[in-house]
């Protein structure tokens, strides 16, 4: 067996020397850390221990699929291997060589593993690829660029990744930690593919396995997966992944973190790709990631600030700009309107009497569970809060049957002994709209039963329009 203590030392930068050793009668490999310099011990924070030759490279790092293909490829294929990655394990960007090293007399492989690491991408190292890389990257850009359409850009640019890797499918997936749920922001597939209502990507359940793929990439930036191999490992230790890989037909799978920093905003895949095209494959999907990566933290935080633009803080429900907005939209298209035009105000009774007694903790309080109430009978896009103590529902995708029928029963909803009480007051429309018409007589209305209620309500403080 080879020492290559003081061939090791003799380097400055970061270096240790990797082997690839053959075990036991079945020939399987086993990757060790051979000889380590004092600097690579440093930078795994191991340079407090005495180094012992050949103890697996999972006692310095996580166990990493894609270094494992590297060293595996580097020694058996005796190529040299660059790449220039964002190692999430170091929090930082690793420039990285393996250059191969002669086998020993009993046939384990050796391979030198240097790299450089720094806290910011250099965009001087990120050009040492191949033209037709560069040409698929290029033509990222210009295509996120030429449009203010982002989805078709993104719908055109996975179409070009999924082509270049000869893969059966490829998508673009953005994690929403809030409400734990995966959005499926482009796909592109070889054959006719539409995502079904039972699609592994819509179910709640999906997002646990996205979650888990940080963990499994251990510090890596990437999952690659070549084969059965690569499957079994997966098997071992995300069983729930590897079902839904199998159920889906999944072979191979290159996969990239859409990520800026610490931030993780989501992941680029393709599915079933021509594995003899790796590492063009790897240049393209790392490349391609790092640009989206930025895309994807605007697209993010747009859609957040957008989100809160239109979106009442306390109840969740749409606010007044978001109704005026939509009124806005729709007078000009009533014709259009299929099934008719309906409208229901909501005016919380007894709000000042319990601002003024208990406080306005407790009036927040009451606001937030008539919208509670209001969402048990409405789709929420339906619902916005007009002012403070008001609600008005817009409904566009109901028949008059249908809208009277869910009027009954918020009014059932409304009665309810014990629990905050709310003024309502309906219109609709089948023909001949007129949105601003019934926008007033629903309004009207449910003044006439607020009316009601203080008339029946001894001691209650009536709020005055």
């Amino acid at each position: 067996m080879t020492d290559y203590s003081a061939y090791i030392n003799s380097f400055k930068g970061i270096a240790c020397v990797v082997s690839l050793r053959k075990t036991g009668e079945t020939g399987s490999e086993k990757i060790t850390i051979a000889a380590a310099n004092k600097k690579y011990l440093a930078s795994v924070n191991k340079l407090d221990e005495e180094f012992v030759p050949n103890r697996s490279y999972t006692y310095y790092i996580a166990q990493d699929p894609n270094f494992e293909a590297l060293t595996s490829g580097c020694i058996s294929g005796h190529k040299i291997a660059h790449q220039y990655v964002n190692a999430e394990l170091y929090n930082a960007w690793l420039d990285f060589y393996m250059i191969p090293l002669e086998d020993d007399e009993e046939g384990n492989g050796y391979c030198l593993f240097t790299y450089e690491m720094s806290a910011n991408s250099d965009s001087e190292k990120m050009i040492g690829i191949s033209a037709k890389s560069a040409y698929m990257v290029l033509k990222t850009c210009i295509k996120l660029r030429e449009t203010d359409d982002f989805k078709a850009s993104l719908d055109s640019i996975v179409k070009d990744i999924r082509q270049q890797c000869e893969s059966d499918g490829c998508s673009i997936i953005l994690m929403d930690t809030e409400q734990r749920k995966i959005d499926l922001l482009a796909v592109d597939s070889a054959s006719d593919f539409e995502v079904a209502d039972d699609d592994v990507f819509l179910k709640p359940e999906f997002y646990d396995i996205v979650e888990s793929w940080r963990d499994y990439m251990s510090g890596s930036n990437c999952i690659i997966i070549t084969g059965e191999e690569d499957l079994k490992d997966i098997e071992a230790k995300a069983p729930e992944w590897y079902r839904s890989l199998i159920y889906s037909g999944i072979k191979s799978l290159v996969l990239y973190p859409l990520r800026v920093g610490k931030n993780l905003y989501g992941y680029v895949f393709a599915s079933n790709f021509n594995t003899d095209k790796v590492r063009f494959i790897r240049e393209v999907m790392e490349l391609n990631a790092f640009i989206l990566s930025a895309e994807a933290e605007n697209f993010r935080m747009h859609a957040k600030l957008e989100h809160m633009g239109r979106t009442d803080l306390l109840t969740g429900v749409l606010n007044r700009n978001a109704m005026n907005k939509r009124i806005g939209e729709l007078a000009p298209a009533v014709s259009e309107l299929k099934k008719g035009f309906g409208a229901i105000y909501v005016d919380v009774n007894g709000l000042k009497r319990v601002n003024d007694s208990k406080g306005h903790n407790h009036g927040d309080e009451m606001i937030i569970s008539v919208a509670d109430k209001i969402r048990s009978v409405f789709e929420t896009d339906d619902i916005f809060r007009a002012g403070g103590d008001e609600f008005l529902i817009i409904t566009t995708d109901l028949d008059e049957k249908e809208f009277c029928s869910r009027f009954e029963r918020l009014k059932a909803v409304s009665r309810i002994a014990g629990e905050p009480s709310f003024a309502l007051g309906a219109d609709f429309a089948g023909r001949d709209i007129d949105i601003e018409r019934i926008l007033h007589t629903a309004d009207q209305n449910m003044y006439k039963n607020k009316a009601e209620y203080y008339s029946n309500t001894p001691g209650a403080d009536r709020r005055r329009r």
